[in-house]
């Protein structure tokens, strides 16, 4: 096996991993966690947005955008969480998921990092994760790069980019209006 090829393994099994750990916080603590949106439970989503954002930064932001409306804000997190692990997993689309999760990562990290080290680490470390996956794409072992073959416009990284900044922001200003 040569140096390039064993790389690309490495690429790849990064990119199996940063894949799991979206599959399972969307799955695991969100989708099957029948207290997530529940408004009575401990582990409701409401709970959590105004934990994180007692110490945050972006306090006014996470009141303005996310504490209006919990229940829409976890499921678009827990849609998006899914999404960002499937699309990994299959390498289809990585440098949109990865500049979607990206984002999601900027704003966990900005709400939690005060809260210790745990949502510091793995929220800096998923951001240069995803900041590789924007910049190199996903390795020769996915979808994207069969698309590749066929398609050149798979590996525009301003186009994944904007259409990934405008989607989210798009959410972000639908989130903030919707409760006005």
């Amino acid at each position: 096996m040569s140096k390039i090829e064993q790389n690309q393994m490495w690429i790849t099994l990064v990119r199996l991993v940063t894949a799991s750990i979206w599959l399972n916080a969307g799955i695991f603590d969100k989708l099957l966690n029948p207290g997530f949106l529940n408004p009575n439970s401990n582990s409701y989503v409401g709970f959590t947005i105004l934990y994180f954002s007692e110490g945050s930064i972006i306090k006014s932001f996470l009141y303005a955008v996310a504490f209006p409306h919990p229940i829409l804000t976890g499921e678009l997190v827990m849609i998006g969480e899914i999404t960002f692990g499937t699309l990994m997993f299959l390498g289809l689309g990585t440098r949109l998921a990865s500049t979607a999760a990206f984002y999601t990562n900027l704003i966990y990290f900005l709400s939690a990092a005060w809260t210790g080290a745990e949502e510091y680490g793995i929220n800096l470390l998923m951001m240069c994760i995803d900041a590789y996956f924007i910049y190199y794409g996903a390795s020769y072992f996915s979808l994207d790069s069969l698309i590749e073959k066929k398609f050149r416009l798979i590996n525009s990284k301003k186009l994944w980019i904007t259409i990934a900044s405008i989607i989210y922001l798009t959410v972000i200003l639908y989130l903030y209006f919707y409760g006005l």
